[in-house]
Protein backbone atom coordinates (compact mmCIF):
# COMPACT_ATOMS: atom_id res chain seq x y z
CA UNK A 1 0.00 0.00 0.00
CA UNK A 2 2.94 2.33 0.60
CA UNK A 3 4.02 2.13 -3.03
CA UNK A 4 0.49 2.92 -4.22
CA UNK A 5 0.39 5.96 -1.91
CA UNK A 6 3.73 7.20 -3.22
CA UNK A 7 2.45 6.59 -6.73
CA UNK A 8 -0.63 8.71 -6.08
CA UNK A 9 1.59 11.45 -4.65
CA UNK A 10 3.72 11.36 -7.79
CA UNK A 11 6.88 10.82 -5.76
CA UNK A 12 9.97 9.25 -7.28
CA UNK A 13 11.51 6.76 -4.89
CA UNK A 14 14.16 4.10 -4.76
CA UNK A 15 12.93 0.67 -3.74
CA UNK A 16 15.16 -1.86 -2.03
CA UNK A 17 13.99 -5.46 -2.08
CA UNK A 18 14.81 -8.05 0.55
CA UNK A 19 15.81 -11.05 -1.53
CA UNK A 20 17.88 -13.08 0.91
CA UNK A 21 18.12 -13.74 4.61
CA UNK A 22 21.35 -11.77 4.73
CA UNK A 23 19.61 -8.75 3.20
CA UNK A 24 17.20 -8.79 6.12
CA UNK A 25 19.92 -9.24 8.70
CA UNK A 26 21.88 -6.34 7.23
CA UNK A 27 18.78 -4.17 7.45
CA UNK A 28 17.97 -5.10 11.04
CA UNK A 29 19.94 -2.28 12.74
CA UNK A 30 17.73 0.25 10.91
CA UNK A 31 14.42 -1.41 11.79
CA UNK A 32 12.96 -0.19 15.06
CA UNK A 33 10.71 -3.22 15.53
CA UNK A 34 12.53 -5.69 13.34
CA UNK A 35 10.03 -5.63 10.49
CA UNK A 36 9.37 -3.96 7.17
CA UNK A 37 8.23 -1.82 5.44
CA UNK A 38 10.51 1.06 6.23
CA UNK A 39 10.50 4.47 4.57
CA UNK A 40 13.63 6.60 4.71
CA UNK A 41 12.75 10.25 4.11
CA UNK A 42 14.95 12.80 2.26
CA UNK A 43 15.70 14.27 5.68
CA UNK A 44 17.14 10.94 6.81
CA UNK A 45 14.29 9.97 9.13
CA UNK A 46 13.37 6.29 9.09
CA UNK A 47 9.70 5.48 9.49
CA UNK A 48 8.31 2.02 10.14
CA UNK A 49 4.79 0.63 10.55
CA UNK A 50 2.63 0.78 7.44
CA UNK A 51 -0.05 3.00 8.98
CA UNK A 52 2.46 5.57 10.19
CA UNK A 53 4.14 5.68 6.78
CA UNK A 54 0.82 6.11 4.98
CA UNK A 55 -0.21 8.95 7.27
CA UNK A 56 3.15 10.66 6.78
CA UNK A 57 2.63 10.52 3.00
CA UNK A 58 -0.94 11.76 3.38
CA UNK A 59 0.10 14.76 5.47
CA UNK A 60 3.18 15.66 3.46
CA UNK A 61 1.48 15.54 0.06
CA UNK A 62 -1.98 16.82 1.02
CA UNK A 63 -3.68 13.45 0.49
CA UNK A 64 -5.53 13.32 3.81
CA UNK A 65 -8.79 15.03 2.85
CA UNK A 66 -8.12 17.66 5.51
CA UNK A 67 -9.69 20.52 3.53
CA UNK A 68 -12.94 18.53 3.32
CA UNK A 69 -12.89 17.35 6.94
CA UNK A 70 -12.47 13.70 5.97
CA UNK A 71 -9.32 12.74 7.87
CA UNK A 72 -11.16 10.29 10.13
CA UNK A 73 -12.78 8.59 7.15
CA UNK A 74 -9.40 8.34 5.45
CA UNK A 75 -7.95 6.80 8.64
CA UNK A 76 -10.79 4.28 8.71
CA UNK A 77 -10.14 3.13 5.15
CA UNK A 78 -6.39 2.90 5.73
CA UNK A 79 -7.07 0.47 8.59
CA UNK A 80 -9.77 -1.39 6.66
CA UNK A 81 -7.40 -1.85 3.71
CA UNK A 82 -4.73 -3.33 5.98
CA UNK A 83 -7.31 -5.73 7.41
CA UNK A 84 -8.53 -6.68 3.94
CA UNK A 85 -5.01 -7.47 2.73
CA UNK A 86 -4.34 -9.51 5.85
CA UNK A 87 -7.65 -11.35 5.70
CA UNK A 88 -6.36 -13.96 3.28
CA UNK A 89 -5.28 -12.26 0.05
CA UNK A 90 -1.62 -12.43 0.98
CA UNK A 91 -1.97 -16.09 2.04
CA UNK A 92 -2.94 -17.34 -1.42
CA UNK A 93 0.59 -17.46 -2.83
CA UNK A 94 1.96 -19.20 0.28
CA UNK A 95 -0.79 -21.81 0.28
CA UNK A 96 -0.21 -22.41 -3.43
CA UNK A 97 3.50 -22.81 -2.76
CA UNK A 98 2.74 -25.37 -0.06
CA UNK A 99 0.71 -27.58 -2.39
CA UNK A 100 -2.84 -26.25 -2.26
CA UNK A 101 -4.40 -25.60 -5.66
CA UNK A 102 -4.59 -21.96 -6.71
CA UNK A 103 -8.36 -22.21 -7.12
CA UNK A 104 -8.84 -23.67 -3.64
CA UNK A 105 -6.56 -21.10 -2.01
CA UNK A 106 -8.38 -18.28 -3.79
CA UNK A 107 -11.84 -19.58 -2.92
CA UNK A 108 -11.06 -20.20 0.75
CA UNK A 109 -8.64 -17.37 1.58
CA UNK A 110 -8.66 -14.80 -1.20
CA UNK A 111 -12.42 -14.41 -1.15
CA UNK A 112 -12.39 -13.15 2.45
CA UNK A 113 -11.46 -9.67 1.21
CA UNK A 114 -14.93 -9.29 -0.34
CA UNK A 115 -16.27 -8.31 3.08
CA UNK A 116 -14.43 -4.99 2.83
CA UNK A 117 -15.01 -4.51 -0.88
CA UNK A 118 -18.77 -4.90 -0.45
CA UNK A 119 -18.71 -2.45 2.46
CA UNK A 120 -16.95 0.13 0.30
CA UNK A 121 -19.55 -0.35 -2.43
CA UNK A 122 -22.36 0.25 0.07
CA UNK A 123 -20.70 3.41 1.39
CA UNK A 124 -19.60 4.85 -1.95
CA UNK A 125 -21.10 8.18 -2.98
CA UNK A 126 -21.58 8.27 -6.76
CA UNK A 127 -19.13 10.62 -8.41
CA UNK A 128 -16.93 10.95 -5.33
CA UNK A 129 -13.78 9.24 -4.20
CA UNK A 130 -13.83 6.47 -1.64
CA UNK A 131 -13.68 8.64 1.49
CA UNK A 132 -16.40 10.93 0.14
CA UNK A 133 -13.88 13.53 -1.03
CA UNK A 134 -13.82 15.46 -4.28
CA UNK A 135 -10.12 14.63 -4.80
CA UNK A 136 -8.30 11.32 -4.34
CA UNK A 137 -6.65 10.66 -0.99
CA UNK A 138 -4.42 7.99 0.50
CA UNK A 139 -7.64 6.12 1.28
CA UNK A 140 -8.13 5.69 -2.47
CA UNK A 141 -4.61 4.42 -3.06
CA UNK A 142 -4.98 1.91 -0.19
CA UNK A 143 -8.37 0.64 -1.37
CA UNK A 144 -7.09 0.42 -4.94
CA UNK A 145 -4.22 -1.77 -3.76
CA UNK A 146 -6.77 -4.14 -2.22
CA UNK A 147 -9.03 -4.16 -5.27
CA UNK A 148 -6.16 -4.77 -7.71
CA UNK A 149 -4.83 -7.63 -5.59
CA UNK A 150 -8.33 -9.11 -5.33
CA UNK A 151 -8.79 -8.90 -9.10
CA UNK A 152 -5.44 -10.59 -9.60
CA UNK A 153 -6.54 -13.47 -7.36
CA UNK A 154 -10.28 -13.74 -8.01
CA UNK A 155 -10.85 -12.09 -11.38
CA UNK A 156 -12.49 -8.77 -12.23
CA UNK A 157 -16.02 -10.10 -12.64
CA UNK A 158 -15.93 -11.86 -9.27
CA UNK A 159 -14.69 -8.74 -7.51
CA UNK A 160 -16.56 -5.94 -9.28
CA UNK A 161 -19.39 -7.65 -11.18
CA UNK A 162 -21.88 -6.79 -8.42
CA UNK A 163 -20.17 -3.58 -7.31
CA UNK A 164 -21.03 -0.97 -10.01
CA UNK A 165 -20.08 2.11 -7.98
CA UNK A 166 -16.75 0.61 -6.99
CA UNK A 167 -16.13 -0.44 -10.60
CA UNK A 168 -16.72 3.15 -11.75
CA UNK A 169 -14.44 4.43 -8.99
CA UNK A 170 -11.69 2.02 -10.05
CA UNK A 171 -11.97 3.19 -13.65
CA UNK A 172 -11.59 6.78 -12.47
CA UNK A 173 -8.62 5.91 -10.26
CA UNK A 174 -6.81 4.10 -13.06
CA UNK A 175 -7.10 7.29 -15.12
CA UNK A 176 -5.61 9.54 -12.43
CA UNK A 177 -2.34 10.58 -14.14
CA UNK A 178 -0.03 9.73 -11.25
CA UNK A 179 -1.67 6.33 -10.70
CA UNK A 180 -1.66 5.50 -14.42
CA UNK A 181 2.04 6.35 -14.60
CA UNK A 182 2.83 4.38 -11.45
CA UNK A 183 1.00 1.24 -12.61
CA UNK A 184 2.56 1.37 -16.07
CA UNK A 185 6.06 1.47 -14.63
CA UNK A 186 5.62 -0.69 -11.53
CA UNK A 187 2.98 -3.26 -12.47
CA UNK A 188 3.05 -3.55 -16.28
CA UNK A 189 1.38 -6.99 -16.30
CA UNK A 190 -1.27 -6.53 -13.62
CA UNK A 191 -4.02 -8.00 -15.78
CA UNK A 192 -3.02 -11.52 -16.71
CA UNK A 193 -4.98 -14.71 -17.38
CA UNK A 194 -5.31 -17.02 -14.39
CA UNK A 195 -2.76 -19.61 -15.66
CA UNK A 196 -0.17 -16.86 -16.07
CA UNK A 197 -0.94 -15.49 -12.63
CA UNK A 198 -0.53 -18.95 -11.17
CA UNK A 199 2.77 -19.36 -12.95
CA UNK A 200 3.99 -16.00 -11.70
CA UNK A 201 2.99 -16.83 -8.14
CA UNK A 202 4.75 -20.17 -8.34
CA UNK A 203 7.90 -18.63 -9.74
CA UNK A 204 8.06 -15.82 -7.19
CA UNK A 205 7.34 -18.19 -4.32
CA UNK A 206 10.07 -20.61 -5.31
CA UNK A 207 12.64 -17.86 -5.75
CA UNK A 208 11.91 -16.10 -2.49
CA UNK A 209 14.27 -16.61 0.42
CA UNK A 210 12.82 -13.94 2.66
CA UNK A 211 11.15 -16.32 5.08
CA UNK A 212 11.25 -20.06 5.65
CA UNK A 213 7.99 -21.88 4.95
CA UNK A 214 7.33 -23.15 8.48
CA UNK A 215 8.42 -22.23 11.97
CA UNK A 216 9.19 -25.87 12.75
CA UNK A 217 11.84 -26.07 10.09
CA UNK A 218 15.44 -26.02 11.35
CA UNK A 219 16.37 -23.15 9.05
CA UNK A 220 13.39 -21.19 10.38
CA UNK A 221 14.62 -21.59 13.94
CA UNK A 222 18.09 -20.46 12.94
CA UNK A 223 16.60 -17.47 11.12
CA UNK A 224 14.59 -16.49 14.18
CA UNK A 225 17.71 -16.69 16.35
CA UNK A 226 19.60 -14.44 13.95
CA UNK A 227 16.78 -11.91 13.84
CA UNK A 228 16.47 -11.93 17.64
CA UNK A 229 20.21 -11.38 17.97
CA UNK A 230 20.03 -8.52 15.49
CA UNK A 231 17.31 -6.89 17.59
CA UNK A 232 19.12 -7.52 20.86
CA UNK A 233 16.32 -9.71 22.23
Amino acid sequence: MVRFALGLAGVDYEEEFIRTRQDMLDLMPKLRYGQVPMLETPEGERLVQTGAILRYIARKFDLYGKAEGKEERVDEIIEASSDAMGSGLLDVAMRYKNGQSFEEAASTEGVKCMRWIKAWEAQMDAGKFIAGTEKPTVADSCALRVVEEAIEVLGEDEVLGQQPKLAAWRKTMLQVPNIAKFLKVTLPSRSCPAPLCQSAISSSSQSSHRMPSTVDDASAKQYHKEVAAGLGW
